[in-house]
C-alpha cells in the first residue's frame, strides 16, 4: 500500500467541508494511498493507527462471529471516513473494515486526527454529523437483515455502493458480497441471476454493471431510501465555519513541522565533522521550533484581541440595557441599548443621575430599591415607569440589580416591558367590556367553581333573584338564591357537567312568584390545560316560545298523520334538512323516523350523488318551481347502496318553502340492466372483454391519440399455437380449459388501464395505453413465458400450450382501429411462420 502526498480534499465530502485554514494545517499530515480489493483495514481489538477518508474506493464495516460467519454493518465511501471508533473511543475497533471496491483514499494518523478533533474545530461538528448518519445506517441495516429478503438486501447494497463511486460498474465477487450481507453465496448468486434475467444488471466474474438503476430502486426495500435520505440531510447541510476558541497547534508534530521548515531553507555552513553537524542541526531545528511557537503565540494574542472586540460589541449592542451607578445614583457606565431606552446621549450619560429618567412619583421607590440592593448583597428586581418623551408617551422598565463586593456600585440589567404593561392594560380594558357585555345580555349568565360557588353573575341574574348588586353573589351558592330542592337539582347538574365534560341544555318549568314559567338553561364545563375548573351557564325565559310550540305541534300532528300511512317513501326537506319522513321511507333507509329527523338528507345519499341533490334542492327555495325527476343512490343502515328514482316538487312546510321527495327503489331493475350490459360486453367463456367491447375501448384510445400524439399506445394480437389440434384430439372441453387458462395468465399481467378482449376462437387482443413498443415487448415476453410454463390437467395428463404475439403501435395517422389491428395481425403471421411461441413487432 504505497502512499503519496494528498492531491487535495475535493473527492471526500467530509474533507471538502473543512474550512481552508484547518485544511492547510492538515494537508501535510495526510497521505494518499491505494486500497486493494479485499484489503482488511482494521482487526477487532487490534492496534490500528490510521484513519481513512475514501475518495474512489468503498469499504464495508463487517462483524465476524466466533463460528466464522459474518454480517455487513454499513458501507463507507466518499461521503464518510473509516475508523470512527479510533477517533471517538481509543485505538481499537470491534469490527473489521474490508475494502470491497478498490481505489484511492486519504490516510491520516489517528493520534493526529484525535488531537485536531479535540480542539473544538469545525472538523468536530462535521464528523459528529457523519457519525449520526452512520448510526442511522447501522440501525437500518439491522432492521433490513432481520425483515427483508436477500433480493431486497442485495438491491440495497448495490445502490449504497453505487452512490459512493463514479460510473455504473462495481468490481467485486459474489463471495465478498455474501460476506458483507452475512448470507450464503448461493443466495447471492440466485438473487444476482434474477436481476440479470430482468435486464437490471450485467454480471461477469468479479464485475457488476448496473443497467437499470430505477428498476433496482423499485425492487429494493425502503431501507435504502431511509439511509440515503439521512445521509443527504446530514451531509448536504454541513455547518458553515464559525469562529471558535483558539486552536492550539498539536505539540506531537511540532518537531516534524520544524524539520519541514528547515528543509525549505538554505543554510551556508562550513564543513563540520559529524558530531558538530548534528549539534548545528539540532540548534537550527530548535530555533525554528521557537519561531513556530512565537507565531502561535502571536496568533493567540490576535485572537484574544478579536474576542475582546467581539465581547465589547456584544456589550454595546446587547438587546437589554446595562447600567452601573455609584453610591450617589450617578451613572458610571452605560451601554448603547440602555442609552437609547432611557433617552440619553451616551457621551453625556455620566452627567446624569439614573433617578432623573424615572417618573417623579416613583423616584423614592427607586432610591429605596437601590438601598436594598446595597444592603442585602442579593439580586433584587423592581419595575418602574419612565418619564414620557416625544418618541414614547409611555414606557416601563424592569430592573435586575446586584452590588459589587464593596457595596459602592449598583450594577443593573434593564428590560423594556412597555409592550407587556400595555398588553396588561388592554386585558383590563377588555375585562371592563366583557363585564358590560354580560350585564347587557337579555338573559341570566353565571360562572361557578368546582364546588358550585358563584364566581361571577350578570345584573339580570342578580335582579331575578332579588339581589341589588351582582358582586354580592360572588362566593354564594344556589342555596342562597332559590328553594333547597331546586338548589340541590342545580348542584347535581353542575357535577354531572364537570364529570362528563359535555355541555347540558334543558328546558324546564320553574315556578316564580307563584307563576309557572318555562326556562331554557345551558351549562358547559370550563377547562384549563384539560383540567375542568368550573362551569358556565345561562338561562332565559322561553314561556311564550314554548306555548307557541305546543300549539304548532298540535296543528302539525293532524297534517303529519295524513302522510305517515301512505304506501310510498316520502321525505320533506328544507335546506336539505329532513323535516319529516314517513315510516315507509325510514324503512327503506333502515332507520326509525326519529333517527332520520333533523338530519341532512345528504347523510343518506351516496357521496358521488351529493352534487345532483344539492343542485335540485336549490330550486325549491322558490315555491313555484315545477316538479323534477332525477336518479340518486342512497345508503341504507346496513351499508347497502340502493338505486332510487326521485320525484321532487315544491311544498310549503311550517310557512316556508320545502322540497317534497318521493323515492322509488329501482335497484333490482338497474341490476338487471347492468347484468344485460355486462353480458353484452364480456366473453362468457374467458371473462375477458367481448370483441365489440375491445373495439370500443380501442376507438376511444385512438381518439385520445388524435388529441395528444405524444402519449404512445401499443396494441397486441395474440393467437394460441396449434389450438385446432387440441380441439380435434382432446375435444372442445379441453380447448375451453386452455382458453380459460390463457385468460387467467393474461389477467395476471394486465394493469388497470389495459384492456384485453377475445376477438374470436383462440384469437385475443390487448390494448396498452401509455405504453411504448419496447415496454409492450417486455409485457408480451412476460406473458408468453408465463403461459408457456403453465399447464392444464386434462384426463390426468398435463397439457401445455404456447402463444404467438404480434405487436403494433397506434399512429396518429390511423383513421380506424382496424389499421393498427391489421399491422399487429401481420406481425402475428410473422411469429407463426417463425416456428410460433414468439413475439414479433409489426414491420416498419
Amino acid at each position: 500500500m504505497a502512499s503519496t502526498p494528498c492531491d487535495g480534499f475535493t473527492k471526500n465530502k467530509i474533507l471538502a467541508a473543512i474550512p481552508d485554514t484547518e485544511r492547510k494545517r492538515l494537508l501535510t499530515d495526510i497521505d494518499c494511498v491505494h486500497l486493494e480489493l479485499g484489503q482488511n483495514l482494521y482487526e477487532p481489538a487490534g492496534a490500528n493507527e490510521y484513519i481513512y477518508f475514501p475518495k474512489t474506493c468503498v469499504a464495508s464495516l463487517v462483524f465476524s462471529a466466533g463460528d466464522g460467519t459474518s454480517a455487513g454493518l454499513a458501507t463507507v465511501g466518499n461521503s464518510g471516513l473509516i475508523g470512527l471508533p479510533l477517533l471517538l473511543s481509543g485505538e481499537s475497533s470491534v469490527h473489521h473494515a474490508v475494502v470491497h471496491l478498490p481505489g484511492e483514499a486519504c490516510r491520516i494518523s489517528a493520534e493526529i486526527l484525535r488531537w485536531e478533533f479535540s480542539q473544538d474545530q469545525p472538523l468536530q461538528r462535521i464528523i459528529m454529523r457523519y457519525a449520526q448518519a452512520l448510526m442511522s445506517q447501522l440501525a437500518q441495516s439491522a432492521v433490513c437483515n432481520r425483515l427483508h429478503t436477500v433480493d431486497q438486501q442485495l438491491c440495497r447494497w448495490l445502490l449504497l455502493s453505487l452512490d459512493r463511486v463514479e460510473g455504473n460498474e462495481l468490481h467485486i465477487t459474489q463471495g465478498l458480497i455474501a460476506n458483507m450481507l452475512g448470507v450464503r453465496r448461493e443466495g447471492i448468486s440466485e438473487a444476482a441471476s434474477k436481476l440479470q434475467a430482468m435486464g437490471l444488471i450485467q454480471y461477469r466474474r468479479g464485475n457488476i454493471t448496473i443497467l437499470d438503476r430505477s428498476g433496482i430502486e423499485a425492487r429494493a426495500c425502503e431501507c435504502y431510501a431511509v439511509v440515503k435520505g439521512e445521509y443527504d440531510r446530514m451531509l448536504s447541510g454541513l455547518p458553515h465555519h464559525r469562529p471558535g476558541r483558539r486552536v492550539r497547534a498539536n505539540p506531537a508534530n511540532l518537531r516534524r513541522r520544524a524539520e519541514d521548515r528547515r528543509q525549505s531553507r538554505e543554510f551556508a555552513l562550513p564543513k563540520l565533522d559529524a558530531s558538530d553537524d548534528r549539534l548545528v542541526h539540532e540548534l537550527q531545528v530548535r530555533k525554528i521550533e521557537l519561531e513556530i511557537q512565537q507565531e502561535e503565540l502571536e496568533l493567540a494574542y490576535s485572537q484574544a484581541n478579536e474576542l475582546n472586540k467581539r465581547y465589547a460589541d456584544l456589550y454595546d449592542f446587547a438587546p437589554v440595557g446595562y447600567v452601573t451607578i455609584d453610591g450617589a445614583g450617578t451613572i458610571i457606565e452605560i451601554n448603547l441599548s440602555a442609552a437609547i431606552l432611557l433617552g440619553l446621549k451616551r457621551s453625556e450619560a455620566c452627567q446624569h443621575q439614573f433617578a432623573e429618567v424615572v417618573t417623579p412619583g416613583k423616584r423614592a421607590t427607586f432610591n429605596l430599591f437601590v438601598e436594598q440592593v446595597r444592603t442585602s448583597q442579593k439580586q433584587i428586581t423592581c419595575e418602574l415607569p419612565l418619564i414620557p418623551t416625544e418618541r414614547r408617551p409611555k414606557a416601563f422598565i424592569r430592573i435586575q440589580a446586584v452590588t459589587d463586593d464593596n457595596g459602592h456600585e449598583c450594577r443593573m440589567v434593564i428590560f423594556d416591558i412597555t409592550a407587556e404593561r400595555l398588553a396588561e392594560e388592554k386585558v383590563r380594558e377588555r375585562d371592563y367590556y366583557q363585564r358590560a357585555l354580560l350585564d347587557n345580555f337579555p338573559f341570566m349568565v353565571w360562572l361557578k367553581d368546582e364546588q358550585s360557588r358563584f364566581l361571577a353573575v350578570n345584573t339580570p341574574f342578580a335582579r331575578n333573584y332579588g339581589w341589588s348588586c351582582a358582586a354580592d353573589l360572588v362566593g354564594k351558592t344556589d342555596f342562597d338564591t332559590t328553594t333547597p330542592s331546586l338548589a340541590e337539582s342545580y348542584r347535581a347538574d353542575d357535577q354531572e357537567v364537570l364529570r362528563s365534560g359535555s355541555p347540558k341544555n334543558v328546558e324546564e318549568p320553574i315556578e316564580s312568584n307563584g307563576v309557572l314559567r318555562w326556562y331554557e338553561t345551558y351549562k358547559s364545563p370550563v377547562s384549563i390545560d384539560e383540567r375542568r375548573i368550573g362551569t358556565v351557564g345561562f338561562a332565559r325565559d322561553v314561556t311564550e316560545r314554548k306555548n307557541a310550540q305546543v300549539a304548532l305541534a298540535e296543528s302539525e300532528h293532524r297534517y303529519r298523520s295524513l302522510i305517515e300511512h301512505l304506501p310510498i317513501s316520502l321525505i320533506i326537506t328544507q335546506n336539505k334538512i329532513i323535516r319529516h319522513i314517513n315510516p315507509r321511507a325510514a324503512s327503506l333507509l333502515g332507520y326509525t323516523t326519529t333517527e332520520c329527523a333533523e338530519k341532512s338528507i345528504l347523510d343518506f345519499v351516496f357521496r358521488d350523488d351529493h352534487h345532483g341533490i344539492e343542485t335540485v334542492h336549490v330550486l325549491y327555495l322558490d315555491a313555484s318551481s315545477s316538479p323534477q325527476e332525477h336518479d340518486a343512490r342512497i345508503l341504507s343502515r346496513d351499508g347497502r347502496v340502493i338505486e332510487c328514482h326521485w320525484y321532487m316538487s315544491s311544498v310549503m312546510w311550517e310557512g316556508k318553502p320545502a322540497a317534497l321527495n318521493v323515492l322509488e327503489d329501482v335497484t333490482e331493475r338497474r341490476r338487471v340492466e347492468a347484468k344485460l350490459r355486462m353480458l353484452a360486453s364480456t366473453d362468457t367463456l374467458t371473462g375477458l372483454g367481448s370483441r365489440r367491447h375491445f373495439i370500443d375501448r380501442a376507438e376511444e384510445a385512438l381518439s385520445q391519440l388524435h388529441r395528444d400524439p405524444s402519449r404512445p399506445v401499443s396494441l397486441m394480437v395474440l393467437d394460441l399455437d396449434r389450438f385446432k389440434t387440441i380441439n380435434d384430439q382432446l375435444g372442445h372441453a379441453a380447448g375451453d380449459t386452455i382458453l380459460r387458462l390463457f385468460a387467467d395468465s393474461l389477467r395476471q399481467e394486465l394493469r388497470k388501464s389495459d384492456t384485453a378482449g377475445r376477438l374470436g376462437g383462440d384469437e385475443f387482443a390487448v390494448l396498452l395505453p401509455g405504453t411504448s413498443l419496447a415496454t409492450a415487448g417486455l409485457f408480451a415476453e412476460r406473458l408468453r413465458s408465463r403461459f408457456a410454463s403453465e399447464s392444464a390437467v386434462i384426463e390426468s395428463k398435463k397439457i401445455f400450450a404456447t402463444v404467438s404475439i404480434g405487436i403494433a403501435a397506434m399512429a396518429a395517422t390511423d383513421t380506424s382501429v382496424h389499421d393498427p389491428l391489421a399491422r399487429a395481425d401481420r406481425a402475428l403471421y410473422l411469429a407463426k411462420t417463425r416456428n410460433r411461441n414468439r413475439v414479433e413487432f409489426a414491420p416498419d
